[in-house]
């Protein structure tokens, strides 16, 4: 009989603490379950536990799972709910607030030389109706500025007045939650000033740590600048201290593709460069242990301070120093241990940071060090000591991190191999010397000798790794990991460089084989039946704020999107933030048509971006001016995209998979008084299913539509203009009469989408409502005559 003996194994009992834990924050995002059954099961559990323990019980670690888990997803309640006198309380409500500028100001300039400044206040009090009420929580301010002359600072009390708003991301699945990763910093609003004044109460002229650590940092750079080439000061400083600002896009994109953009963020692999070269330098000047661990801790520590002590500096430090500590002192399932205490704690005190991907992939990354590098170091014996060192630590990084990578970015990097071992040891080289000048930036002559042999060195690694990047298959597309799937691959891996576990699970499985037997064969069945069973069409409407965007898969995996989203006054880029992290999310490598309803901004700015990215077989626009297109999709001189562009023609139809669409109406003049008037409408049918997508036409087209087209009616509408009463006439909708609406629209829009008009309008027929500002995005699958919808908000 295989049996777990009481206290067997402590670190896998350790482990599984973190799971469970895990797995109840998680719920507690996900489900609402009665919280006074919770509390008290968690008290009958205790009990348990504590006559387990007094018993010495081999089960003792069940009731303790369950206690975990139950503490896990009664603490994320609460880290999910603000409390009562919290700045969120305030949503939608135009008040002035008074706080304190609790970080350093992020400033961005834009095209136009205007200022976009981005603040995080620590608000102390609001006044709403007249009245000042005390309140907790921070949020972002952003604020428009000509110049720099009136900057707030970190300690300064400011007030302002503005409506407050809830921050709210892009609800797509495989994003990153970033109202979770803001509010995992205590961070639950924003109010956009616009160029609206913002007034400094009292300027902090006391001393304050962080203020301190950011003039550090300030005359670090201008020392930079003043050595070198602006490009060669931006990027050491980012690599010193973290950051990707004023970076040129073509690098940062190399480094990306290279898979060592982590060298431009403050990161436990910084601290354990830093430690494994202090231990190094204390090696060889003979210091007694005790001494160069107490260095260590201290110049670590001060670095920490002077990146600005955020909480993922804060992170990497404490478990950098650990692990440098317990992997010193050659022992090395120490510092698994004391990982794993560290990761427990962190999430008892922040339970939100689960969902904050700097402390998953920095976590697992860690991990990788402290369980694989060593046994893979081993498997490398016959390499170069140097190649060898470099490999393990890399392989060992990659494999603990890879689900998380496939998660969130869909993308491997083969060329990470190549450069982590040429490039990677010759930017850390730079570190290190970068710092060595900053430590010695009182001596002139040395800082600046130090920093131009930097400038150098870097100019060479920058070409090396610019020219990688170009390679074929730098970086390949892998499909993202079903949840399942990351556990037993996980489970898997443990098992394969543990070998008492391994030798656990081979006892286990020759004891009941026989139901390990048909628990493979069930499992092996059952994906075979999910592999070839029909695939349904499916229909996503993709969140991409105030604009559209809808992907259509055919049942044989063809792919079809339909405009691309765009972002109006803004440089954020939907195509690369947005749109192709969901096309990698779902396995779309290519489009067989991009179809653009009109050349508005929020509907086909993001085209280019993605042509760029992925093939894309046929492209096809509306019939407007060329230059409205140039415009909108900032295409280059001499860019051939329009030119290979196909002109939608009225009952212009294709056919893939049984899946037929049809132009129902093009525009016949391409000098229409307005882009919306020259929106394309297509209908897609399959089987008794059918959708239509009218882009923002407006009324007196929508007119011209019902009198010449018979058979508008359809399943699915995508309401016309994002909701705005200047489309979607009551004749229109009768004449789709559609058993549901769609509306993509962005939250807090400047344009009140959807307008309470067509909301009214669609209730009275009875027609449910989807929004993309509220359901995130919407999937309809079908296959042509039962209909799943799913939402991801």
């Amino acid at each position: 009989m295989i049996k777990i003996r009481y206290g067997q194994y402590p670190l896998l009992f350790l482990n599984s603490l973190i799971f469970c834990y895990s797995l109840g924050v998680f719920g507690a995002e996900k489900y609402i379950l009665p919280q006074k059954c919770l509390f008290l099961l968690l008290i009958v559990n205790f009990f348990i536990a504590f006559i387990f323990i007094l018993k010495k019980h081999d089960l003792t670690f069940i009731p303790f799972l369950i206690i975990f888990t139950l503490l896990g997803y009664l603490s994320g309640i609460f880290a999910l709910s603000p409390s009562p006198n919290n700045i969120i309380n305030y949503e939608n409500k135009t008040a002035t607030i008074e706080g304190t500028i609790c970080e350093e100001p992020i400033i961005k300039q834009d095209e136009q030389k205007i200022y976009h400044i981005t603040y995080i206040v620590d608000v102390q009090t609001v006044f709403w109706q007249k009245q000042a009420q005390n309140t907790t929580g921070k949020i972002y301010i952003y604020k428009k500025q000509d110049d720099l002359n009136s900057i707030a600072q970190i300690g300064d009390i400011v007030s302002t007045a503005g409506t407050i708003r809830k921050i709210h991301g892009y609800h797509n699945p495989g994003l990153i939650n970033s109202e979770l990763r803001a509010q995992s910093q205590g961070i639950y609003g924003f109010i956009s000033l616009g160029k609206a004044d913002m007034q400094i109460l009292k300027a902090n002229n006391d001393f304050n740590f962080k203020k301190f650590s950011i003039d550090i940092k300030k005359h670090i750079l201008d020392k930079l600048l003043n050595t070198m080439p602006e490009d060669d000061a931006y990027m050491i400083y980012a690599m010193v201290f973290g950051g990707y600002a004023n970076i040129p896009a073509e690098l940062l994109e190399a480094f990306s593709l290279t898979g060592i953009i982590h060298i431009l963020s403050v990161s436990g692999s910084h601290v354990s460069l830093i430690a494994g070269f202090l231990l190094s330098l204390g090696k060889l000047c003979r210091l007694p242990r005790f001494i160069n661990i107490t260095l260590l801790i201290i110049i670590i520590s001060f670095y920490a301070f002077i990146c600005g002590l955020s909480a993922p500096v804060m992170r990497a430090t404490v478990m950098g120093i650990l692990t440098a500590i317990a992997l010193s002192l050659q022992k090395s399932h120490e510092a698994s241990n004391l990982l794993s205490i560290t990761a427990l704690i962190m999430l008892l005190i922040n339970p939100l940071l689960l969902f904050d991907i700097s402390f998953q992939l920095s976590f697992a990354s860690t991990a990788g060090l402290v369980y694989l590098m060593s046994k893979i170091r081993q498997k490398l014996y016959f390499l170069p000591c140097f190649l060898a060192d470099n490999l393990s630590l890399t392989l060992s990084a990659q494999i603990m991190t890879l689900p998380l990578i496939a998660w969130y970015f869909n993308s491997l990097s083969l060329s990470s191999l190549i450069a982590n071992i040429i490039a990677v040891p010759i930017l850390e080289f730079i570190i290190i010397l970068s710092l060595i000048a900053c430590l010695v930036i009182f001596i002139p002559i040395m800082a600046k000798i130090l920093f131009i042999l930097s400038s150098l060195i870097l100019g060479i690694s920058n070409i090396f790794t610019l020219h990688l990047a170009k390679m074929p298959f730098a970086s390949v597309y892998f499909p993202t990991f079903p949840f399942i799937c990351i556990f037993l691959y996980y489970l898997v891996l443990f098992n394969i460089f543990n070998k008492s576990l391994a030798k656990f699970w081979i006892k286990f499985l020759h004891r009941y084989k026989i139901i390990c037997y048909m628990i493979f064969l069930s499992s092996f069945v059952l994906t075979m039946y999910f592999v070839f069973k029909p695939q349904p069409l499916e229909i996503h409407f993709i969140d991409v704020g105030q604009g559209d965007c809808i992907l259509i898969i055919t049942p044989n995996k063809k792919s079809v999107m339909i405009d691309t989203g765009g972002s109006v006054n803004s440089d954020f880029d939907i195509g690369l933030r947005v749109d192709l992290p969901y096309l990698r999310h779902y396995g779309i490598t290519k489009l067989d048509y991009l179809i653009l309803s009109h050349a508005d901004v929020d509907h086909a700015e993001a085209t280019y971006t993605i042509m760029q990215k992925i093939p894309v077989n046929h492209l096809i626009i509306a019939n407007q001016p060329p230059e409205e297109y140039i415009k909108t999709l900032n295409l280059p001189p001499n860019c051939e995209l329009l030119s290979q562009a196909i002109i939608a023609k009225t009952d212009m139809n294709f056919t893939l998979d049984d899946v037929q669409f049809k132009f129902l109406r093009a525009n016949e003049n391409p000098s229409a008084s307005s882009s919306n008037e020259a929106s394309n409408v297509l209908k897609l049918t399959y089987h008794n299913f059918s959708a239509l997508f009218p882009g923002d036409l407006p009324q007196r087209q929508e007119q011209q539509l019902v009198n010449e087209c018979q058979n508008l009616q359809s399943t699915i509408l995508k309401v016309a203009h994002h909701g705005s009463k200047t489309s979607s006439s009551l004749e229109f909708l009768q004449a789709v009469n559609p058993q549901f609406a769609v509306i993509c629209v962005g939250k807090y829009n400047s344009f009140n989408h959807p307008s309470s008009q067509i909301i009214e309008r669609l209730n009275k027929l009875n027609i449910p409502i989807y929004r993309t500002d509220i359901n995130g995005a919407i999937v309809f699958s079908t296959d042509g005559y039962k209909l799943k919808i799913d939402t991801f908000n």
